[in-house]
């Protein structure tokens, strides 16, 4: 399956399935992803992360900004390119701090060295330009500013399993529930395709990052990776 990543239909398809997003999300991970942002806000706090300003890039309906919010930030920003997963974040998330927009990572409307931290859970192998989008983060990072990703990777070696979930039961179960003839296939390919989690420190790495912890949730296809603006 060839992968379409233009932001028009990306943004289509996160809008036909904004509704059932999250339901579907804690589901096929079962609740583990609320581990996982739990986890971030934990080792935020432990590395000691200055938080004042924080993005959530890719930021859909808002559980990894519900999260940073806990921190206590001065300033907040969601963005994210569908209107209608930012529909369901402007309902779930009442907060004067928090500013959501619609943006891509290629054009985060945001000022030179700027932000502390910024996220993106479940949503780098979507970008349409990736190094570009790695460029556009290192821009609006102050120097040593912390970017935060929390993917599933393309795995480095086969793994039976994860294959006949992943391309049998989420995409079989997904339509159903969703509706979309076209999400749910996407996700598994969009996994399988993608970097594996080594690949992609090592282009965050040649495009201005010191990669500072890389963190196995799960199976090892589940990661959170921290890095550095050098």
């Amino acid at each position: 399956m060839r992968l379409n990543k233009s932001k028009e239909r990306i943004g289509k398809m996160f809008d036909e399935i904004a509704g059932r997003y999250d339901f579907l999300n804690h589901f096929f991970t079962a609740n583990l992803d609320k581990r996982w942002r739990k986890k971030i806000i934990k080792q935020i706090e432990y590395f000691n992360f200055p938080y004042e300003t924080v993005v959530d890039m890719a930021s859909g309906t808002g559980d990894m900004m519900a999260a940073l919010l806990k921190l206590g930030p001065k300033k907040a920003y969601s963005f994210d390119i569908s209107e209608k997963m930012l529909d369901v974040q402007r309902v779930k998330i009442k907060d004067d701090r928090l500013k959501i927009q619609k943006a891509d990572s290629e054009n985060i409307p945001l000022e030179d060295n700027s932000v502390n931290i910024l996220t993106v859970a479940f949503g780098v192998r979507n970008f349409e330009n990736l190094e570009k989008s790695i460029l556009e983060v290192k821009r609006v990072l102050k120097p040593k500013g912390t970017f935060i990703v929390l993917e599933m990777f393309s795995m480095e070696k086969r793994n039976i399993f994860f294959e006949f979930y992943f391309t049998r039961i989420m995409p079989l179960f997904g339509k159903l529930v969703s509706r979309s003839s076209y999400a749910y296939d996407y996700l598994h390919n969009s996994v399988m395709k993608f970097k594996t989690v080594k690949e992609f420190a090592d282009l965050a790495e040649k495009n201005g990052f010191t990669l500072r912890k890389s963190e196995n949730n799960f199976m090892k296809f589940v990661y959170t990776v921290y890095l550095e603006k050098k």
